[in-house]
């Protein structure tokens, strides 16, 4: 009777063993695939429709860690566009009313989104009029519950997509 005790015991601690990494493995999913979808909504709201589309550079200083910067190279040469420079430029393009309403209007399809812990990288695909036109690798951290843009590589598929 006690051996028949001993190996039910010794059953159930090994199914609770074994259960618990997947039980944990699948609420990490489950709170990752929620990071993912907030990163998005976030991109979607404040990065494509609010500055890329419409160029509320108001919604850069929500969305963007202040250290920011677009990086890109120039030959050999690591090119570095602060975001104060950036939004300059922005309002700058506003106020000289260069803009043509046609070149932001872009739709987009994020590629990619991949979360670990607190750190966060996006892969974004930028289309005019169904033409692909710009792919943004943006890199995101968690500030204090927030996520912040801290980094932005850009590719331009055509010459001067905006």
């Amino acid at each position: 009777m006690k051996i028949m005790i001993k190996r039910k015991l010794l059953t159930i601690l090994s199914l609770v063993l074994l259960m618990t990494p997947l039980i944990a493995k699948q609420q990490t999913e489950t709170i990752n695939d929620m990071e993912k979808q907030h990163i998005k909504e976030l991109l979607e709201e404040k990065y494509i429709n609010a500055v890329a589309n419409k160029l509320e550079t108001d919604k850069m200083l929500e969305l963007f860690h202040p250290d920011f910067a677009i990086f890109s190279a120039d030959g050999e040469e690591l090119k570095r566009f602060p975001l104060l420079e950036w939004k300059k430029a922005v309002d700058d393009y506003k106020l000289d009313n260069k803009g043509n309403p046609e070149l932001r209007t872009l739709t987009y399809d994020f590629a990619s989104i991949d979360v670990t812990g607190n750190a966060a990288a996006v892969k974004v695909l930028l289309f005019r009029n169904s033409e692909l036109i710009a792919t943004d690798y943006i890199s995101l951290l968690k500030f204090n519950g927030t996520w912040k843009i801290v980094a932005k590589v850009p590719y331009a598929h055509v010459e001067k997509p905006f």
